[in-house]
């Protein structure tokens, strides 16, 4: 049986509703995202029937001073760290610094084709084990002809990522329950980007969940590296 995880919710006032859809449409896990800088963490208080939720937060750096000291100060709060990439020199760093589980770039085309996931930036994020996201409401909110646009990019992109081994995730990004959508329907809306069912499946599950499990584990008390604690 899979287990399947939305990563990415950005719930705002919404997050017991989104909480309650998450558990209908069978997710055993949420990532509930912090857009409020460093200055918080969303709360457990939000759990739902079960549901583990995940502490997120997207950062959105002007530059790549600002993301190093932004990690700095935040690794330890959050299970996940997200980076919204505007620019190349932040791409470049947040994609070679082991702080940052995921890589998110600019949904309008003209800065997508700007910064790109490119072959560069692939190559540094497979020694760090950083994820590539593609969120469905990116281009659920396009027109038709900014979705093929996209969908087109996103294609490159998705080949980059898999040329050089680095995990590709799939997540709403929803902001209200209406753009939620099922595991299933997400993965399936991979076929747009020619990725096959089992692959597809894999992106809204064993790949997401890998990045939980692993991050949980560093934030354990007494965690050093990989393999070591103090005890």
């Amino acid at each position: 049986m899979r287990k399947f995880i939305d990563l990415h919710l950005r719930p705002g006032s919404s997050g017991k509703t989104m909480l309650q859809e998450a558990v209908r449409l069978g997710y055993s896990c949420v990532g509930l995202t912090s857009e409020n800088g460093d200055r918080g963490a969303p709360s457990k208080k939000l759990d739902e029937d079960g549901m583990d939720v995940v502490r997120r937060i997207d950062l959105r750096p002007k530059n790549a001073n600002e993301l190093t000291s932004s990690l700095r100060r935040i690794r330890r709060r959050f299970e996940i760290i997200a980076v919204e990439c505007h620019s190349k020199p932040v791409a470049r760093q947040a994609a070679r610094d082991n702080r940052v589980d995921i890589l998110n770039f600019p949904t309008q085309i003209r800065g997508r084709r700007r910064v790109r996931f490119d072959r560069q930036e692939a190559s540094l994020a497979s020694g760090t084990n950083c994820a590539y996201e593609i969120n469905l409401s990116d281009l659920l909110n396009k027109g038709s002809h900014a979705a093929s646009r996209l969908i087109s990019m996103m294609t490159v992109e998705v080949e980059n990522a898999r040329r050089y081994d680095v995990p590709v995730v799939v997540s709403s990004g929803a902001d209200e329950p209406l753009l939620m959508r099922g595991p299933r329907e997400l993965a399936a809306s991979m076929q747009l980007l020619g990725i096959g069912e089992e692959e597809s499946l894999d992106m809204v599950s064993d790949v997401p969940w890998s990045i939980v499990e692993r991050n949980r584990r560093k934030l354990v008390s007494g965690y050093v590296s990989p393999g070591v604690r103090r005890v």
